[in-house]
């Protein structure tokens, strides 16, 4: 099909080996030129003494092996091919692959034995970049040419010098940072390989020989020990890996020097097939002559693997010190460290990247500075670099550098000269105390000193034991660590996701300012001007799902605990009483620590690269038949896919890397999804199609191009609004809509659209003013800042109240004072000594007077607020602000009596929020100047539930009053309402390591988003996903994970509120999904007459029923060990295999003839099977063994919609005109048992919690979700009751 491609792994663990060094081709190059003129005859004696330029000898790759010196040229047996042949008795025989590459190193060596003189840098870059005369370009090597140029000024910093006494092996680590920020990572190991120097008189020059044979140097010679690096450079950060590897080869090196570029070429070759395992938990195991090398995957897929010590940071600074510099990384500080250890200088640099994510640092990052650059130290802007402690004076005289040295574990802050000659020292922001202190007690209990815990540990022997228990030692501190630095940051920004405005791309940095306690805000201050928290607030704006947000959705129940946040779908409403505490730190530690646990996948042994890709994927087939746990399986594929992909088969990779949307979508790869895509002939395109579901793979093309387009815009960060801006143009109805929710004054579409219509009154047009706007802006917060400012004793406004408005000073019955209104009651403020006094509670008003006052010196309005009885009897002389208050008053008890009639919450802080829009309507009379008339008439039109009450709106039958516990908009603060689909409810559970969760209310609207509700409370938890496409069916699996069918089938994960898995088999819309008894299988149904059954444990399909004659399945159910299908014409019964058992068809005579019969659900008792109309209101009964029709029923509707079976009794949802009811039946007795008046809209959907409760949902026009207790309709003696309502 493809062409076959070159056996190249995608994801290789080692891209590159450089040797970089001096050796007898290179000669000897001075770094100081001006040397060069002195005596020939005193070369040998100042040999030691003098520094000089390593050069690159030789690079190997993947497919090439180059030699730089004496010439550039590439080698002809590289890399090393199988050798085949047939022995006498027929037998195939596979000859070693290191054997053959010995031989071929020996006769290619021949022709290097002749020594040359010194071959200059300039030749080498020369050659490097001469692509007509070697044949060699930039192209064929994994590293640009400017990289490898600047490798050697790395690989020896200090240059390179002959020592007369053989130095020890050691080792450091460099990063590589292109123009795009992509980082390349490598390690370094220089040893010293030793040579026999002696002058050539004739021609003056030095020549070097190898001594292998330890001889003693002759008079006129002597032994030198020069120094060479090898480089193992790659993608990934996989340090103390590729440090073992290269340990390993120089070894090898030492025990036979002469061979060691066929060692590099040998080991290279190992490595650069050897593949990176993605995130999760399967490592890889490559055998690396004897030594067993592990490659562990990262936490996540959106975080580089950790493989150094991350505790070595701990060891060197003090806890207090470890957090200065971590502020001084997030607030972007020019940070230089120093260490006399080059090694620990790119270890501890790392390590703080580490632990500042999901931060990510995007400046000038040199881990290592060499001695001839350190002039780099004084440019401007942000950075962050390394030199050697030698340079620590001159490191001090650059004005403004945090300086941070490692060898003395201190952190300062250079001086600095401002232009008036005065001298400064910068100081770094403190850290916010509460998550500092917190960090600091988790830190304590992690015990980093080893030495102290192997005191009771016996000496081991076994060197390979003791290496193994080393690492995992290092692996349970980096998880410890990177924990506490995780939970760290989600201490230090949980609060500002509750300023986002994900619609308007917004961050509300005003606000959250004003919620940190003092001594944190420079900190917050100073962190919100970086380019790091600027990419992090759009990532969260973007909705990203990473390991933060995934903590902070863990965490989220224990910061409700001990916040003061109001519940997420209240008014906007801030009080002095109770502020918003964004800063809420807690600590899960060590609970929600879990130590990882891997499953090693064993590399087969490389002879020919061809027949060892072909055993890879055969070893990863047969892990994929056998593994039964979806994390390793996520692993498997994706490794399967990128050895295919290394073998040719571009399209059986794609299904592979594809695949993984339905085990652990953050693992697929787009770019390498494309990179394959492209390299398929145009031709074959539509197969592949069909082979990853057309429709499918094209969605994910061209989402993974849409979020390549958002991810070069997300760096564009200015696009993110830190500040709320007044408008330059007048409003229009939508731009209103977006200026008031931007502004926080309401969320509520259709509240705003009254505000709209009431200001637009005021200008006279279709449009609101920009001065009037401003106007109402001002006046709304002026009374905010008024009420919060407020001084008032603690104790004395309640838990959850908020103080609305406040009179000026007024005469009253108390005395002169003020009046305030709160959502609970009316109080009153003594003059001068603020004494609190409470009114009346508002649930005690019953009658509110406006009249006339007539004294000796004048006349004023007053305001009369009575109880029932009487015994109440408040007034208070408003004057000109009377009208005013007797809206505000009327408009806050009207809410909570529709609130308490109407079981819904939500009323009351929808009145808070009129009061609010009111008070600021009334207050812009001021400023524009408008008559008393005008302001009273909008101001009237914003008084919602006053008209609501006055139209007796709030009054319901008993029964509803009796059965109604409670309702929960779902549709708060969206601009459209949206039908309530599907309903589902989850039961709490003691997850693992004492974690509870609580019982949920999932609920799926029609515009695709699917939302969760916190069933102790009824708060709003979280949107989970948006599928674009309205769900209709979900189910729980297990405490872990929901179904939700739709185009697809969602997988949410519970503890994290987020889908990373989606099955796609399904090509039409999923109506239905259903459990087996053992929890093993689920059956899920489509509109398309295709049922699939899934092996829930590794989310296989494992066979598919097509229904013959079936058009349209519109539901499944799974009773007595069949599947109940449900159609418009018919149910029909089958086994688990497809065969047909039952049919019950659902023929009748339409009243009407222009309607055609039409079932919309069904249900299934112990004896019978009910079914509804979807246009008409009949209700069928059949025989459930006989399926013989026995009785039909009329309801009062015009359809039925749903139906639900609670113990005895048959609830159905109706649709009507203005109102939904819910009929409940006796399956017993055939008899209505109880009529409810549930809606303002058809009932959509139904659900049953644990016997206790029965929810329903509403279609758009109502959009709300009723809560029902059966158990007050079976305690009630009636049968029918007439309409009766509460006040």
């Amino acid at each position: 099909m493809a062409p076959k491609l070159t056996a190249e792994i995608y994801n290789r663990f080692v891209d590159l080996m450089l040797i970089v060094g001096i050796d007898d081709n290179t000669g000897l190059i001075l770094v100081n030129k001006d040397l060069e003129n002195d005596r020939f005859d005193q070369t040998l004696q100042n040999i030691y003494y003098q520094e000089y330029d390593a050069q690159v000898l030789a690079a190997v790759s993947a497919t090439k092996a180059i030699h730089f010196h004496p010439e550039l040229q590439e080698d002809p047996f590289y890399p090393p091919l199988q050798v085949s042949s047939l022995d006498s008795s027929g037998e195939h025989v596979m000859h070693s692959i290191q054997l053959e590459s010995r031989i071929r190193s020996q006769s290619f060596t021949m022709k290097e034995k002749k020594r040359c003189i010194t071959v200059s840098a300039e030749v080498m870059k020369r050659h490097l970049s001469d692509r007509q005369s070697t044949a060699i370009g930039q192209a064929e090597l994994p590293l640009s040419v400017e990289t490898i140029r600047s490798v050697p000024s790395f690989c020896f910093p200090d240059h390179a010098k002959v020592y007369c006494q053989k130095p020890d092996t050691h080792v450091h680590f460099l990063v590589f940072t292109d123009d795009y920020g992509r980082k390349t990572y490598a390690t370094c190991i220089t040893f010293y390989k030793p040579y026999i120097i002696q002058k050539n008189f004739e021609t003056k020059t030095i020549e070097m020989s190898l001594d292998v044979k330890n001889s003693v140097p002759m008079s006129d010679e002597i032994k030198g020990y020069l120094p060479q690096c090898c480089v193992l450079i790659s993608k990934y950060p996989y340090f103390y890996t590729m440090k073992e590897c290269l340990s390993c080869m120089v070894e090898h090196i030492n025990q036979d020097v002469q061979e060691m570029f066929t060692f590099v070429k040998d080991y290279t070759h190992l490595l650069t097939m050897a593949p990176v395992p993605p995130a999760g938990n399967v490592a890889i195991r490559l055998n690396l002559f004897h030594l067993k090398i592990d490659l562990y995957p990262a936490d996540c897929p959106e975080k580089p693997v950790v493989d150094i010590p991350l505790h070595l940071v701990f060891l060197s600074f003090s806890i207090d010190d470890v957090l200065t510099i971590f502020t001084a990384i997030v607030t972007e500080q020019r940070i230089v460290f120093l260490s006399s250890a080059y090694s620990l200088l790119t270890i501890i640099m790392e390590s703080f990247l580490h632990f500042i994510q999901p931060f990510k640092w995007r400046y000038t990052y040199v881990p290592i500075i060499c001695q001839t650059h350190l002039d780099l130290l004084e440019a401007p802007g942000t950075f962050m670099m390394g030199c050697h402690e030698r340079h620590s004076e001159l490191v001090k005289q650059i004005c403004g550098l945090v300086v941070v040295n490692i060898d003395n574990g201190t952190v300062s802050v250079n001086e600095e000269t401002l232009p008036n000659f005065e001298i400064v020292t910068k100081s770094i922001p403190k850290f916010p105390s509460e998550p500092a202190l917190l960090f600091k007690k988790v830190c304590k209990k992690i015990k980093f000193q080893t030495e102290l815990t192997d005191v009771q540990r016996p000496f081991s022997y076994n060197p390979e034991s003791e290496r193994e228990y080393r690492m995992k030692k290092r692996q349970q501190f980096n998880t410890e660590i990177t924990f506490a630095f995780l939970e760290l940051m989600v201490n230090l920004f949980r609060g500002v996701l509750s300023e986002l405005r994900i619609d308007h791309q917004l961050f509300n940095q005003d606000d959250f300012m004003r919620s940190v306690p003092e001594e944190s805000k420079e900190f917050y201050k100073q962190v919100f001007q970086t380019d790091m928290f600027k990419t992090f607030i759009q990532d969260r704006l973007n909705d990203k799902s990473d390991f933060w947000s995934d903590f902070e959705a863990k965490t989220r129940q224990y910061a409700r605990r001990v916040s003061n946040q109001e519940p997420s779908n209240s008014a906007p409403v801030r009080t002095q009483k109770r502020k918003l505490k964004k800063q809420v730190s807690v600590s899960v530690w060590p609970s929600s620590l879990l130590q990882r646990e891997f499953q090693i996948f064993k590399l087969p042994t490389l002879n020919d690269s061809a027949q060892y890709i072909s055993m890879c994927v055969q070893l990863l087939t047969k892990a994929l038949q056998e593994c039964r746990d979806l994390e390793p399986r996520a692993s498997y594929l994706y490794l399967r896919g990128m050895f295919l992909a290394a073998d040719g088969k571009l399209s059986e990779a794609l299904e592979d890397l594809y695949s993984l949307s339905s085990t652990n979508a953050r693992l697929l790869a787009t770019e390498s999804v494309q990179k394959l895509f492209k390299l398929i002939p145009r031709e074959h395109h539509a197969a592949v199609r069909s082979r990853c579901r057309s429709f499918n793979l094209e969605v994910m093309r061209q989402t993974s191009q849409d979020n390549n387009h958002l991810a070069s815009t997300r760096l564009r960060t200015d696009s993110v609004s830190f500040q709320v801006k007044m408008p330059e143009t007048d409003l229009s109805k939508e731009d209103f809509v977006t200026m008031v929710s931007v502004h926080c004054m309401a969320d509520d579409y259709d509240t705003i659209c009254r505000l709209f219509n009431s200001l637009i009154k005021l200008d006279g047009d279709m449009f609101v003013d920009k001065q009037t706007f401003e106007s109402f802006v001002l006046c709304y917060k002026e009374n905010q800042h008024l009420c919060q400012n407020i001084n008032i004793s603690h104790g004395k406004l309640q838990d959850q109240e908020f103080i609305l408005c406040l009179s000026q000073l007024i005469k009253t019955d108390f005395g002169t004072g003020r009046i305030g209104l709160t959502d609970k009651r009316l109080f009153f403020l003594k003059d001068v000594s603020n004494a609190f006094k409470e009114i009346i509670k508002l649930r005690d008003i019953a009658h509110i007077e406006m009249l006339q006052s007539r004294t000796i010196l004048n006349k004023g309005d007053i305001l009369v607020i009575k109880n029932e009885d009487g015994s109440i009897k408040f007034t208070a002389s408003l004057k000109e602000e009377r009208n005013c208050w007797y809206m505000l008053i009327e408009e806050m008890r009207s809410g909570k009596i529709v609130a308490e009639a109407m079981k819904d919450i939500s009323a009351i802080h929808e009145a808070m929020l009129n009061v609010l829009l009111v008070k600021a309507v009334i207050r812009i009379k001021e400023d524009l100047a408008l008559p008393p008339e005008s302001i009273r008439s909008v101001a009237n039109n914003l008084c919602y539930f006053t008209d609501y009450v006055k139209n007796d709106r709030h009054r319901l039958p008993l029964s509803t009053i009796q059965a109604l516990q409670h309702r929960i908009d779902p549709n708060f603060g969206e601009h459209q309402k949206h039908t309530v689909e599907y309903l589902l409810y989850v039961p709490g559970c003691n997850t693992d390591h004492d974690n509870s969760r609580p019982p949920r209310l999932w609920c799926c609207m029609s515009d695709g988003k699917i939302k969760a509700f916190d069933a102790t409370n009824w708060e709003l938890e979280t949107s989970v996903i948006h599928t674009k496409k309205a769900v209709t069916c979900m189910v729980a699996v297990g405490n872990k994970q929901l179904w939700a069918g739709s185009y697809g089938i969602f997988i949410i994960d519970t503890e994290t509120m987020t889908c990373n898995k989606t099955l796609t088999e399904h090509r039409d819309l999923v109506t239905g999904i259903q459990l087996s008894k053992d929890g093993r299988y689920a059956y899920s149904a489509s509109i398309d007459a295709v049922i699939i059954k899934w092996e829930i444990q590794t989310l296989k399909s494992v066979e598919q029923i097509h229904l013959e004659n079936v058009k349209c399945l519109r539901s499944l159910k799974l009773r007595d060990d069949k599947l109940w299908c449900g159609t418009w014409q018919d149910i029909v019964v089958i086994d688990f295999h497809g065969n047909q058992k039952q049919l019950f068809p659902f023929k009748y005579e339409p009243r009407e003839q222009s309607k055609i019969s039409q079932m919309s659900c069904f249900e299934i008792t112990d004896n019978e099977v009910w079914a509804g109309c979807r246009r008409e209101g009949l209700l069928l009964v059949w025989e459930r063994n006989t399926a013989q029709l026995k009785s039909t029923i009329q309801l009062d509707c015009m359809g039925i919609s749903t139906m639900l079976l609670s113990e005895k009794k048959l609830w159905i949802g109706t649709k009507g005109n203005q109102v939904g009811l819910i009929y409940i039946y006796n399956t017993d007795t055939h008899e209505q048992f109880k009529q409810l008046q549930a809606h303002d809209d058809s009932v959509r959907s139904l659900c049953c919690a644990e016997l206790r409760y029965v929810m329903s949902g509403a279609g758009s026009k109502d959009g709300k979700i009723a809560v029902w207790t059966p158990k007050t309709l079976e305690d009630s003696d009636k049968f029918s009751e007439p309409s009766a309502g509460i006040v």
